[in-house]
Formats: structure tokens, sequence, C-alpha cells
């Protein structure tokens, strides 16, 4: 064996029973593992709250939205849709108005919501809107699972599948027969069996969840409902006009929950036709003058075609259109957005927030790097002795540093596997901790309501793990670096006489 291989096994033997024998390398070892552990947890959380909000705002919209920011809407959107969808990349293009109007369940109390009017038997080629509807796709699917007791996972695979392909054609078709609705309202005199249905969110009709994530309010007894639905409409600019129109009575026929709180709490869903009637956007047919109108065009694009080309493909496009019909808009043009653009003020907020709370945890986690260096800084005045007789028999300064850096790798490396290992384990249960915590000391961080999702998300990053374990590492090291040139700076001569 060489002098340079028992050189080596010599350091890692004097790590080693360092980090044995000296039970305040512990605390060091202890202070890395809980700040990768505790980084590891927030960044985590916070990641997934990021990406889920992400996945429920891309749910409800298309991949590229036409808007102009006006309630009046633009033109010609039914000549933009025929274009837009010969596009090569574009696999659907539909139109969707939103107002504002006022709800009265059952003669209850009023209320504002937001009336978006929805082509419901197109809707699925857009987005995920129809997955966010309960009677008309997660009691399918629930129904599909009470029945798989005793079938294949093939068999289940199918009979969940088929409820899925069910659930892509939602409608507004009343759910109930005529006579279930003349029981309703016996009084009237008008066929209530004519009018036309209306998809609530969860919010609005006062489904909610208790803390322990288990739906309130949601039953048959909802379709059976009744709602009042008087529309703001527009006069010929953006004036909000002085009359309002009469009350047109809807009758419930699902509730959607998309898990985006804007929509849920205060949004109902109406046939486009209805609503673009409602606010006199239906145009004159035989006046050019006067087109049908909507507030906005969302689009779907094939699987991998770039968005932000689409995008500038779609916005040429109702250029092209306006230029040939001499409109010329200068206040509010129609403009092509991406999901994110028209999401970006809050995806934007909550991405801060995990840079904010990240950056802070952060922040309290160098206090691992002034311990290292103060626990080393220590060893090193002890050890000189060891120093010294390891530089006698011809150990070089270098040397010396490398035992103590090796040292802090060490405790390093240990430090971020076990914080890790750490931060895997409480990640991905929880959502069980949090119960327990609820049941045994009554306390919910997690409210459902608040947060909008049911689940605290318990996914970890892979890059991010390496990142923060990395880091982990490289801080150990930094916080040995000065008590190893300490040590390496260190006259063996001076070292043995003062020991």
């Amino acid at each position: 064996m060489s002098n340079r291989d028992s050189l080596l096994l010599y350091k890692l033997f004097l790590i080693l029973k360092y980090l044995r024998k000296r039970r305040i390398a512990w605390v060091s070892l202890i202070a890395v593992t809980l700040c990768t552990a505790m980084v590891l947890i927030v960044i985590s959380v916070m990641g997934g709250w990021l990406r889920m909000f992400r996945e429920s705002f891309h749910a409800v919209a298309g991949d590229v939205i036409v808007r102009n920011h006006s309630l009046r809407g633009f033109p010609y959107y039914q000549e933009m849709i025929n274009r837009i969808e010969k596009l090569p990349d574009v696999e659907a293009a539909a139109p969707i108005i939103k107002a504002y109007g006022l709800v009265n369940i059952i003669n209850g109390a009023s209320d504002g919501v937001q009336v978006i009017g929805l082509p419901i038997d197109k809707i699925a080629q857009i987005n995920e809107f129809p997955k966010s509807l309960y009677r008309q796709y997660q009691q399918l699917i629930d129904e599909a699972d009470d029945k798989t007791n005793g079938l294949t996972s093939d068999q289940r695979a199918k009979l969940r599948a088929r409820a899925a392909e069910q659930a892509k054609h939602p409608s507004f078709d009343l759910p109930l027969k005529c006579e279930d609705y003349k029981e309703v309202l016996p009084k009237s005199t008008n066929d209530v069996c004519k009018y036309p249905g209306l998809i609530a969110g969860a919010g609005v009709l006062r489904i909610h969840k208790d803390q322990q994530g288990n739906i309130i309010g949601r039953g048959p007894q909802l379709y059976r409902y009744w709602i009042k639905l008087t529309v703001l409409p527009l006069e010929k600019g953006e004036k909000l006009s002085s009359t309002l129109p009469p009350a047109e009575t809807f009758w419930v026929v699902d509730d959607s929950r998309t898990k985006v709180w804007q929509y849920d709490n205060n949004t109902v869903y109406v046939p486009f036709k209805n609503l673009q009637k409602d606010l006199d956007m239906m145009g004159t047919p035989s006046d050019p003058t006067d087109p049908a109108r909507t507030s906005e065009i969302h689009v779907k694009i094939k699987p991998g075609a770039n968005l932000i080309t689409v995008r500038d493909e779609v916005q040429k496009t109702i250029d092209q259109v306006m230029a040939d019909h001499d409109e010329t808009v200068t206040m509010f043009p129609p403009e092509a957005e991406t999901w994110e653009q028209v999401n970006s003020l809050w995806l934007g907020a909550i991405e801060k927030e995990k840079l904010l709370v990240t950056f802070l945890f952060g922040i309290i986690s160098i206090v691992a790097i002034f311990l290292i260096f103060c626990i080393f800084y220590m060893i090193v005045m002890e050890k000189t002795k060891d120093i010294g007789i390891l530089k006698a028999v011809g150990a070089t300064s270098s040397g010396v540093a490398g035992i103590f850096l090796g040292y802090g790798l060490t405790i390093g490396i240990v430090g971020g596997l076990l914080g890790l290992g750490a931060g895997y384990g409480i990640v991905h249960n929880i959502n069980y901790l949090h119960e327990q915590m609820g049941r045994l000391l009554h306390v919910q961080i997690w409210d459902p309501e608040v947060y909008a999702f049911d689940t605290i998300p318990n996914t970890m990053n892979t890059h991010e793990v390496i990142v923060i374990v990395s880091i982990a590492v490289i801080a150990s090291v930094i916080g040995a670096l000065v008590p190893a040139i300490r040590a390496a700076r260190l006259n063996p001569v001076e070292s043995l006489r003062w020991e």
C-alpha cells in the first residue's frame, strides 16, 4: 500500500472517529437534517399547491383565449372560429360569453354572480369543464366504481372508460320528468317543463366541505331547485342599461366544482344562445352593421404544438377577419392570449408566495452554516495535538485541511440524506398527519374551503430535491472551510508544544 493510500485511509479513520466520538458534531448533523427536511417540505407543499392551481385554471379555459376586455364583446366570432379551426395546430374553438347578474334560488336571498354562456355540446373539445360536473361526470364514475366488485382490472378499466366517455357529452337537458317539475311549481301559469337548464357553481348552491373534506349540501333535491336569473344588460356602448330585463327562470341540472374558488363560489353556467339573447348580442341577420357578438373565443391546440406560435397565428387570423370587414377598433380590439397570460394575476401571486416562503426558510437554514463553523472551530482548537502529529509525520497543509473539509462533506451528505428521508416521509404522509392533528389536537391548518383543494399537495419535484440536498452538502463544506484553513496553518512544533 502506498503512502498516499495510507494517508487517505487515515483521513477516513479520523473523520469517522470524530463523527462517532465527538457528540457535539451530532448537533451540526441534526441541524443539516432539520434544515434540509424543512425546506423540502415547504417547497414541496408550495410547489404542489402552485401546480394544482395551474391545472385547475387550465382545466376551465382553452389553451389560447381571444378577448377584447369589453362587456359588449366583439363581432364576427363565427367567421373567426371557422378560420381558426383550419389552422394546422388547432383542434377546436368555441365562443363563450361572460356577464354578470343576480340569482334568486327558490325565493331565497339574492346574490350577485358571474354568468357564463357555454356551447355545452362543444365545450368538452376545448377544456375539462365537463369533469367538474357532479351528476354528469363524477356520479357516473362513482357508480362505475360501485359496480367493480368482483371484476377484473381490465373490466374495471373498461367500465370507468365508458363512464368517462359518456361524461364527455354534457348538456343542459332537464334530468327529471315533467311531472316532477310541475309538483315543485304547481301554481305556475307557465309551462315549467320548458324552463331551460342551468349549471351552478357548488358554492352558489351552498355545497361545501367540512373539516375532514366531506361534501355537505349535495343531494338529489338540488335538481328540484329553480333559480331566477337576472342578467345585467348593456346599452350599445359600455353603459349599463337603466332598465333590467325580467328575470328568467331556470332549473338546476347539475353543480360544478372546478376547484377554482372564483368560479365555484359565484358562477352559474347557462346555454350560450340564452345568454346571447338576454344581452342583446345576437345581432340582426338582416342588418350587416349589427352582427352577433361574443365575449371570448377559447381555442384548443393539438398536442405538441407550440403555444406561443399558435397564439400568434390566431392573432393574425382575427386581425384579418376584422380587416376584411373594415372593422377598426381602437380601444378594445380582440386580442389572443395564452391561458397563462389570462390567469397571470393569480398564478403570479402564488409563484411569488412560493419564492418568498422558500427564501425566508432558506435564510433560516443559513444558521446551519454558522453552527457547523462554530463546532468545527472548537474541534480544531481541541485537536491541535492530532494536527501537530499529522504534520510531524509528513502530512501537508492541504492534507490536513482535507480532513476537516471531508468531515464537513460527510456531515453534509449524511445530514442531507437524512433530511431527504425525513422530508419524503412527512410530505407523502402529510394528509394523514394533518388528519391525526385534527383528531388529537383539534388543530386544522389546511382548510379545504380556504385553500380550494381537498388534500395537501404531497408530491416532491426530483429537480428541486437534487438542488436542495446539493445546497445542504455545499453549505456544510462552506461551514467547515474556515476551520479547515485554520487547521492547515497550524505549525506542528507550536501545536505539540502547547499540548
